[in-house]
């Protein structure tokens, strides 16, 4: 499958879309995009984000081989339903959306040419200009085709992201918001709960002692908590059942080891320990991260 002269709209260039532009120079895909603040288009043409910028999103889904939308879950399922009509035949549509199930059920609603993506890749930071093209570098893409999508369209979206130096697994929408509910959305919300019971105190006092106790590894634990409010209402909204049977379990593991505190049982909290050493160690390995 060549992709060589492939037309690749990136749809939204904030962090994800710029990172993902930046990722595909020299891939053998011709990069456009489109945004709804020119200034942002015309930042990315400057910066080689992409080679063409669109003045519409109409022109940007009729002119596309493949069409990836890098924009929140609610914009996702609109422009789907919308503009998806627009694109020319054998298109592709996708995106980059961490829930699938209410987006496939969007696309298959206006029978769009629909392959889902999910790349496990982003940082707490938003915005363009904090795009780095290897922000997808070894990262793993999940890739969620609907009932109806076709082989070939299936290869053309992991053709894509591999082309960028990632690993494609290709998994059911159902699966994949039951998966990510327990390895992105819980810690998300442990993130920001950690956050919250560490440093929500009730005086100036209280607040400046907990900020100067507070170091590194609460600095490590706590990162994501600066994610973008906005952005993860959204996210646990359109996977609230997944994500509410995450935080059971993790409520059961969290009780778990703080009952063997509370009884004193700390060779059975040690063994805990240990295995959560043992599984996030084995994990390191997996990722080629080393000792990060």
């Amino acid at each position: 499958m060549n992709t060589a002269g492939k037309n690749a709209a990136i749809i939204g260039i904030g962090l994800l879309g710029s990172s993902l532009g930046m990722a595909l120079r020299n891939s053998g895909y011709r990069r456009s995009g489109w945004t709804r603040r020119p200034a942002v288009t015309a930042w990315a043409l400057e910066n080689d984000v992409i080679d063409h910028g669109y003045n519409t999103l109409e022109e940007a889904f009729s002119d596309a081989d493949i069409l990836i939308l890098c924009v929140p879950i609610p914009q996702i399922i609109e422009y789907t339903k919308l503009h998806s009509h627009r694109m020319k035949p054998g298109a592709i549509l996708t995106d980059i959306g961490s829930v699938k199930t209410v987006i496939e059920e969007a696309a298959l609603s206006v029978n769009a040419r629909y392959v889902g993506g999910h790349p496990m890749a982003g940082t707490e930071k938003t915005g363009p200009e904090n795009g780095f093209a290897t922000l997808y570098a070894n990262a793993d893409v999940f890739i969620v085709p609907p009932r109806n999508a076709e082989e070939k369209d299936i290869a053309e979206v992991e053709k894509l992201w591999r082309s960028i130096g990632t690993r494609t697994t290709r998994i059911d929408a159902a699966v994949h918001d039951d998966l990510v509910a327990h390895t992105s959305h819980l810690t998300h919300v442990v993130a920001s709960a950690l956050t919250l019971s560490t440093l929500d105190v009730d005086s100036p006092a209280r607040k400046l002692l907990r900020f100067s106790g507070s170091a590194t590894g609460f600095r490590d634990t706590s990162r994501i908590a600066s994610s973008s409010p906005q952005m993860w209402r959204e996210i646990i909204e359109h996977n609230t059942p997944a994500v509410v049977a995450a935080l059971r379990t993790f409520s059961e593991q969290f009780n778990a080891m703080a009952e063997q505190i509370r009884s004193g049982d700390f060779d059975g909290f040690e063994r805990e320990f240990a295995r959560g050493k043992e599984l996030r160690d084995e994990w390191m390995i997996y990722k080629n991260w080393g000792g990060k």
